[in-house]
């Protein structure tokens, strides 16, 4: 007797796992700009800033959490002459014990065709969860920081800052 490979069992685990790639892809892509956008393309054309999308992304990092209040400090220029070298700083006001730290804190320029910046990780152990650094912001735009804590919070923080010449263009 001839056993057949592919039969009525084998087609349908096919078909299942085939549904379930295209459900985890259409889920994953929901408010990640690296697989919403075309980032491969993103040296080739030029792609415009998404308001949608942006909110999209700020949707999905809050994921309806209460906001909490005074735990972000941000520094960051008013006016920034040149949109390539925008210096931020950023500050999280926590005691860095195991139940109060910032899991991720995520850096958003508004405008930029890209909004998400940077992604930060931190640990109990590094003692402070602060950072300066330079970023590029295409246009004047929000400047939005999103700390994710350990303990379930979330809080956010904005500022505007006014670019003279602008960058990701």
């Amino acid at each position: 007797m001839k056993k057949y490979i592919f039969n009525k069992r084998y087609f349908f685990k096919l078909l299942g796992i085939g549904m379930l790639f295209f459900l985890v892809k259409k889920i994953k892509s929901n408010g990640n700009p690296y697989r919403d956008r075309f980032q491969s393309y993103r040296q080739t054309f030029r792609i415009e800033p998404d308001a949608e999308e942006t909110q999209k992304i700020i949707k999905n990092i809050i994921k309806g959490r209460k906001l909490a209040k005074n735990l972000i400090d941000l520094k960051v220029p008013d006016i920034a002459e040149d949109g390539n070298v925008v210096p931020i700083t950023f500050k999280i006001n926590c005691s860095m014990s195991k139940n109060d730290y910032p899991e991720k804190v995520h850096i958003l320029a508004l405008e930029n065709p890209f909004p998400e910046v940077a992604v930060y990780q931190f640990q109990p152990d590094m003692g402070i969860a602060e950072v300066s650094f330079r970023c590029r912001m295409r246009d004047s735009a929000f400047l939005m920081v999103i700390a994710e804590m350990s303990d379930g919070r979330v809080a956010v923080k904005k500022k505007y800052v006014d670019v003279m010449l602008g960058a990701c263009s």
